[in-house]
């Protein structure tokens, strides 16, 4: 997912890149949380930035490898991609995140992934082998979780500078555009997870709805915590 994004932004030409003075913050730290708008902001980053912008692509926090610590790159200005955020505990810089509803996050992330025919990692490659139900894909390692321990598990939030949400979108990125002095827009939408009959009838069952918030339950007390704190 990430790596096509990458594949496309660098066909870009350096006319199309402004130059990254206009930038007002020295370091970003951006953790890309899956579905929740991340790949349009990584998009526009890499277009307006270039290779100020380094993608941290291969430490998914649903991998080994999502445990390794980190350091920011040298001669970047923005490290941004699917990574755990106390990979980069060490880091001072600007911190910034986009969140989205952890039940319908799921459920994006579910039709998603069934609409990837590659794997790109094992986890994946398990989900398509075992083709599993909501439910059953709701109660997968690191997903019941996913918020609150797998991506942000020991961090201080309140060390984000910035937190946005997908349903307040359209607010919350001319607010991040203002706070970074960069023209970031509403309407890019990269990897949209493509709308489809079963996932409306998901939407919609009652039951499902149900035993999806009991089961990430841990993960709405987080976000809940988060959407009524004191604007990031």
């Amino acid at each position: 997912m990430s790596q096509a994004i990458a594949q496309n932004t660098n066909l870009l030409t350096a006319s199309e890149r402004p130059a990254s003075e206009m930038l007002s913050q020295d370091r970003i730290v951006s953790v890309h949380f899956p579905k929740a708008g991340g790949s349009s902001l990584h998009y526009q980053l890499c277009t307006l930035l270039g290779d100020d912008v380094f993608l941290d692509i291969d430490h998914d926090p649903l991998t080994p490898a999502g445990a390794q610590p980190g350091l920011f790159p040298v001669r970047k200005r923005v490290l941004h991609g699917h990574f755990r955020a106390q990979r980069y505990s060490s880091v001072d810089a600007y911190w910034m995140t986009f969140l989205r509803h952890p039940v319908e996050n799921l459920i994006s992330i579910y039709f998603y992934w069934k609409s990837l025919p590659t794997p790109g990692h094992d986890l994946h490659r398990r989900f398509l082998i075992e083709q599993p139900s909501i439910i059953e894909f709701a109660s997968y390692r690191g997903f019941q979780r996913l918020m609150s321990e797998t991506y942000f598990g020991g961090f201080d939030m309140r060390r984000f500078n910035f937190i946005g949400f997908h349903e307040t979108r359209h607010l919350d990125i001319p607010r991040l555009a203002k706070e970074l002095n960069l023209p970031l827009s509403v309407s890019k939408h990269i990897n949209k997870t493509p709308p489809s009959a079963q996932r409306e009838d998901i939407k919609t069952n009652r039951s499902i709805q149900e035993r999806l918030s009991d089961l990430l339950r841990e993960d709405l007390v987080f976000y809940d915590r988060l959407r009524l704190a004191p604007a990031f």
